[in-house]
């Protein structure tokens, strides 16, 4: 048994049989849909929320998860392990480390042994995923925590996030969209984002008239911003439409050969920010 425990929030987008192979605990955050209050990917999954989305009323709020949330998953990890890893997205972007620090303090008090670890991955999605996934990919080798934190923050500098939008309503609304975006709409035109400089800040990254020019440009960055001669680890995003999904996979894999890849819709808590989106998370 790993003596590491690995911790991250539902951001991440992993796929579920992941996070249970690897003894992954993820925290939920809120979401609030016209009063009620549900846990992302507890109370309510992506099919279910993609029902209510057309009749939204007004839009939904997102909270971050309660420092009990984060005590109770450090309280049940300090029975196991005498350590644990906690990789979260990234903090420009949202306050969630504040309330894990809470938690810590709390938990400490019981169980002054335990060792907490934070780490801003500086990204979200599957990006912060696979920082996540090899994190405990070391936990689960047996790597000491000193070992596993020089393994994450190595990832953090690697991997990368971009998407294509249909529009950027929701993410400014949030107030996580890049200084650069304008509210203004071009009918079919699809504005491209991206996590991919390390500030931890959503970049514009231009955009793109269609949906399969804009696929194909995401496709496009992998070569960008990695060395496609070495092992290529790629996840695609995909919102309301699978379909989305399966045409962008399909244009990844027939341009790059990939040792690693996985294909995620996004939690509800992300897509209340992006709206119908499709994206990729990769790393070389």
């Amino acid at each position: 048994m790993a003596e590491v425990g690995i911790v991250t929030d539902s951001t991440c987008c992993m796929p579920p049989e992941l996070i249970k192979e690897y003894g992954i605990r993820v925290v939920p955050y809120h979401l609030t849909i016209e009063g009620q209050d549900y846990l992302d990917q507890i109370d309510i999954t992506p099919p279910e929320f993609w029902k209510k989305f057309e009749h939204f009323k007004e839009l939904p709020t997102t909270g971050v998860p309660s420092p009990g949330h984060f005590a109770k998953t450090f309280t049940d990890f300090a029975e196991s392990v005498n350590s644990i890893v906690c990789i979260h997205v990234s903090n420009v972007l949202s306050a969630v480390v504040n309330s894990a620090e809470v938690a810590k303090s709390e938990v400490l008090e019981k169980y002054p042994h335990l060792k907490i670890e934070f780490i801003d991955s500086k990204t979200s999605v599957g990006a912060l995923g696979f920082v996540v996934l090899e994190a405990a990919r070391a936990a689960m080798e047996g790597k000491n925590l000193e070992e596993i934190i020089g393994i994450a923050n190595d990832m953090v500098s690697r991997v990368k996030y971009v998407a294509a939008f249909d529009t950027l309503k929701y993410l400014i609304r949030s107030g996580r969209a890049p200084k650069t975006a304008i509210i203004g709409e071009v009918l079919g035109v699809k504005p491209i984002i991206g996590l991919v400089n390390d500030t931890g800040l959503v970049q514009n990254l231009g955009k793109e008239r269609g949906k399969q020019k804009a696929f194909s440009k995401l496709v496009d960055f992998v070569k960008e911003y990695t060395d496609v001669n070495k092992p290529l680890h790629i996840m695609v995003h995909y919102t309301n439409s699978v379909e989305d999904g399966e045409t962008l996979k399909q244009i990844v894999i027939s341009r790059y050969q990939c040792e690693e890849f996985y294909m995620t819709d996004l939690t509800p808590v992300m897509t209340a920010h992006t709206g119908p989106m499709v994206g990729l998370s990769f790393y070389s």
